[in-house]
């Protein structure tokens, strides 16, 4: 198996993008050969799952693979700008591309059906996977399954107990409701504060780029009653009073501890990495993450692990009753000009079987969740009582109720996100001075705006 770097992968990216169609195709690979593009880890770990799994793959079918690993973005970029050219690899396993990319690519006609290689495990896979991999495609006028499900994340909140308890607190006290558990970290940061510490108590991620700021106030607005914000039949509801009241509510709820210190100044400007930093140098009490990257990255480490980093899932509503968590599903997808698809369907539906799905979790440290509820049932290192992580993520993500992204309903939300109108809402906020309201009010007219581009 070749192996290649992400310094060599993006080595011409910014050619190709400029270049366009005018760009000179590469030479065609052998008879045989894959190229398979994967996002990176955030610890090696991650990596080293995927390096191994091709790797036995590749000796098992006498099929070399090309395996090229890249950060989140960069994948995003990369593609688009393979697609442009059209010169595409054959299979590409993007973390965000779900809500960035792949939507409006299938609305294209850019990607291959896999719909036979999702069939494959069909009774396997969860119903929030499947509903965010079956994705409209306006050019053959039907929806179809564009994406293979490989594994899911929502939302959770990593706390840091020393601090907790070094503020007077035991992690006991947290209170269970969406506003006193957010207004709770305030306290812990005036009580810090108070013996000299420089410490923040929230870590929100708040920069309009990348996801993480995008998942925080998603995830706030379903916690304000905003989840119809795009109907499943794809129509844009955001003029609905209750939708409109929860995307202001949750606008304000995020922006006012910035202004008032209880947020890091720099979080406006932070990398999808940067909330996972500041939480290891100890600059903030707790912080939202998608995943469990930030415990697993120290499982090698039993005091961190076990005794010192909290995970808990998303907190009860104000009114006390469960809510939902928005559950990404990280896809897998054949992009349409693939010089082998064969070959890559029949590397999905290997990778897809359960058993070698469950592996490949596992050794990844379990970051990120299965898409199949069996992987889980028959499996008690996912809800091992003695795991004070893993069992809470399979909770939020397989047990609770959860919904899928809207771009699954609409790709049209897929440019809401990947403009970050959200995020940049908030930007009007703390920068800006604008009013929540006025921020929601010309966060909506772009929204509209979007919508119109994607009719039916």
């Amino acid at each position: 198996m070749k192996l290649i770097t992400r310094r060599q992968a993006l080595g011409g990216v910014g050619a190709a993008v400029t270049a366009g169609i005018g760009l000179m195709p590469r030479r065609a690979r052998a008879a045989g050969e894959l190229t398979v593009w994967w996002t990176q880890g955030f610890y090696k770990a991650e990596n080293d799952a995927v390096i191994n799994w091709m790797a036995d793959w590749e000796k098992r079918n006498n099929t070399k693979v090309n395996l090229t690993i890249m950060n989140g973005p960069d994948v995003v970029t990369k593609l688009i700008a393979a697609m442009q050219v059209g010169d595409v690899p054959d299979v590409v396993h993007t973390v965000t591309g779900d809500r960035l990319l792949v939507p409006r690519a299938a609305w294209n006609d850019q990607l291959e059906d896999v719909s036979d290689v999702v069939e494959s495990q069909k009774a396997e896979f969860t119903e929030t996977a499947l509903n965010s991999a079956r994705i409209y495609n306006a050019k053959q006028k039907k929806s179809s399954y564009y994406t293979v499900p490989t594994k899911a994340s929502s939302l959770l909140n990593e706390i840091w107990v020393p601090l907790v308890e070094e503020a007077g607190f035991a992690a006991a006290d947290i209170p269970p409701t969406q506003d006193k558990f957010f207004d709770f970290f305030q306290t812990v940061q005036d009580k810090l504060r108070g013996k000299g510490k420089r410490i923040f108590g929230l870590g929100y991620s708040m920069a309009a780029k990348e996801v993480d700021a995008g998942n925080l106030f998603h995830q706030f607005l379903v916690a304000y009653g905003g989840v119809g914000i795009v109907t499943p039949d794809g129509k844009l509801n955001i003029d609905d009073p209750a939708v409109r009241k929860a995307a202001t509510t949750s606008l304000e709820r995020l922006t006012t501890p910035f202004k008032k210190g209880y947020v890091p100044p720099g979080a406006i400007n932070w990398g999808d990495v940067d909330n996972n930093n500041a939480f290891f140098a100890r600059q903030i009490v707790m912080t939202p993450n998608a995943t469990i990257s930030i415990a697993a990255a120290q499982m090698d480490k039993p005091d961190l692990y076990y005794k010192e980093i909290l995970t808990r899932g998303v907190p009860l509503g104000n009114d006390g009753k469960e809510v939902a968590s928005i559950l990404a599903i990280s896809p897998t997808i054949i992009p349409k000009g693939s010089k082998n698809v064969d070959g890559a369907k029949a590397l999905l539906r290997d990778f897809i079987q359960p058993a070698n799905l469950n592996a490949y979790l596992k050794e990844t440290r379990a970051r990120y969740l299965p898409v199949m509820a069996s992987i889980v049932k028959n499996d008690p290192y996912w809800t091992d009582p003695k795991d004070p992580h893993r069992p809470v993520a399979v909770d939020m993500g397989l047990t609770k109720p959860t919904v899928p992204w809207w771009n699954s309903y609409n790709p049209a939300y897929s440019s809401v996100l990947s403009e970050q109108i959200w995020p940049q809402a908030e930007a009007n906020i703390t920068q800006n001075n604008m009013t929540p309201e006025q921020a929601t009010e010309e966060a909506a007219k772009r929204i509209k705006q979007l919508f119109e581009q994607y009719q039916k």
